[in-house]
């Protein structure tokens, strides 16, 4: 049988987020204007609620990941838009360029990089159209 805890999120029967509950004097949890007893009931009488906690969780700050920064200067290595022949062109500099950012720091080095790699698939698709 789960235990609350002070301090602590759960879960409701709903999938609500509750927490961090707060442990009162005579044994029972408040939140938000909400007692809990110290199973997670939400009324004292156990009678089932939408408001029961149902499981421990983390805070729900904790489960946010930051967004990884973008690279703007990946844009321009798109291909899918292009005609099939010039796809085949464009698509190992788009690849490369992806691994890139997923393998090499980020810093000024980097975007050197890529800036230069960038300038080779326009060059690339400059010799294949010309005539």
């Amino acid at each position: 049988m789960m235990q609350i805890e002070d301090g602590k999120f759960y879960t409701t029967r709903t999938g609500g987020v509750v927490g961090p509950v707060r442990a009162g004097p005579d044994g029972t949890y408040f939140w938000l204007g909400r007692t809990y007893t110290k199973s997670g009931s939400y009324h004292a009488d156990g009678e089932s609620s939408p408001f029961d906690l149902v499981e421990e969780r983390e805070h729900p700050l904790a489960e946010a990941k930051p967004a990884a920064p973008q690279e703007n200067i990946l844009q321009f290595f798109a291909y899918d838009h292009l005609p099939p022949t010039m796809k085949e062109v464009s698509r190992p500099f788009g690849a490369m360029a992806e691994n890139m950012v997923k393998t090499l720091p980020r810093n000024p080095e980097r975007t050197v990089a890529l800036r230069k790699l960038l300038e080779a698939k326009d060059a690339a698709v400059r010799a294949f159209i010309a005539k």
